[in-house]
């Protein structure tokens, strides 16, 4: 009883080690995406100001087979990005992709962000606002739990490979499908807020900025 305490005290260490990493990592992705919008030349920022113009003007004005596209590309993207990464973890060579892709889901997220405070001022925090919560911050959370456990069975991997460390692979693995279950099933439901109930929301903040 003693042994097994010790080891799920260990696990739950390393877990939240883990954890800590990848929660850095994507607050200085979210940094350097929320400062990079300072270093384009005004030719870039110019043109990246008018696209964060038009979407907030144009996002309430799409048509039903509009939205569609929209809703199957982004839950296209969403699926990819969450599978690739899950997939990731069933490798030894997973660790520095699992990273890179973290780091620039937050760099993305941040660079949207400075993006519309840059065209809107303070009027752009209810923007921000509205555009990140809550399909933005689910995404987000999901794409770093799932990182960790994708970095976990990684390292699970190396250890039993080059170590020869035995792992319940089968009970593992039971987490982690269903782990990826659960991140298809809320990528459905944010693909199909965003594209069909967010353009709605957004209309309280266009009418602000008229």
């Amino acid at each position: 009883m003693k042994e097994m305490y010790n080891n799920y005290k260990k696990e739950l260490s390393k877990k939240n080690s883990i954890l800590l990493v990848i929660f850095i990592i994507f607050l200085i992705g979210l940094i350097f995406g929320s400062i990079y919008i300072t270093i384009l030349d005004d030719i870039e920022k110019t043109k990246i100001l008018k696209e964060v113009n038009n979407f907030f003007i144009s996002i309430d004005k799409l048509e039903f087979a509009d939205k569609l596209s929209i809703f199957k590309n982004t839950l296209i993207s969403n699926l990819l990005y969450f599978v690739f990464m899950w997939l990731l973890g069933l490798s030894v060579i997973g660790i520095p992709v699992i990273i890179i892709m973290i780091f620039f889901k937050s760099f993305i997220l941040g660079f949207s962000i400075s993006g519309i405070f840059a065209k809107y001022g303070l009027k752009g925090i209810l923007g921000a606002f509205f555009y990140i919560f809550p399909s933005s911050v689910i995404t987000s959370l999901l794409a770093i739990f799932l990182s960790v456990y994708s970095l976990i069975l990684s390292i699970k991997l190396i250890q039993s490979a080059f170590f020869k460390r035995t792992i319940n692979f089968k009970t593992f693995m039971g987490k982690y499908f269903f782990i990826l279950v659960i991140s298809i099933l809320l990528s459905v439901l944010c693909s199909l807020f965003d594209v069909f109930v967010l353009p709605s929301i957004l209309k309280i903040f266009t009418n602000l900025i008229k």
